[in-house]
């Protein structure tokens, strides 16, 4: 039972190294140390997607205005739909660690990389023909 429980939290801890180490350049791959250390410093990278997400929207939603009424519609539904996807999938995630103590930073490095897909998507989409 015991080494069950390691390999459940050792392996996907392995995993987690090799993939933020490829991915270097980005802040998250900067947090660590303890859980709660790692956690304060997601938390605030979080935070900062996000804003950025909000503002990226914004502009988007001024973006589609330019078009269309149905337009800015189509993207509020569209946004209202990819929120459901992001919690779904980091919910998912949070899941796959059992309960551990890993799970909370596994979801907010999901919603981080998430937040910042979408921010990119919307930036292609909405923004880059302005």
């Amino acid at each position: 039972m015991y080494i069950g429980a390691m390999v459940r939290i050792v392996v996907p801890l392995m995993l987690l190294a090799f993939s933020t180490g490829a991915v270097s350049q980005d802040d998250e791959a900067k947090c660590c140390c303890t859980t709660y250390d790692t956690s304060v410093c997601l938390a605030r990278i979080h935070k900062g997607v996000d804003a950025a997400l909000d503002t990226t929207y914004q502009q988007a939603l001024k973006a589609a205005a330019e078009y269309t009424k149905q337009d800015v519609q189509n993207l509020i539904e569209a946004e209202k739909m990819w929120i459901a996807y992001r919690d779904a999938t980091c919910k998912a995630e949070y899941g796959l660690w059992g309960g551990g103590s890993g799970g909370p930073n596994a979801k907010t490095m999901c919603l981080i990389r998430l937040t910042r897909q979408r921010t990119a998507e919307l930036e292609r989409r909405y923004l880059s023909h302005h």
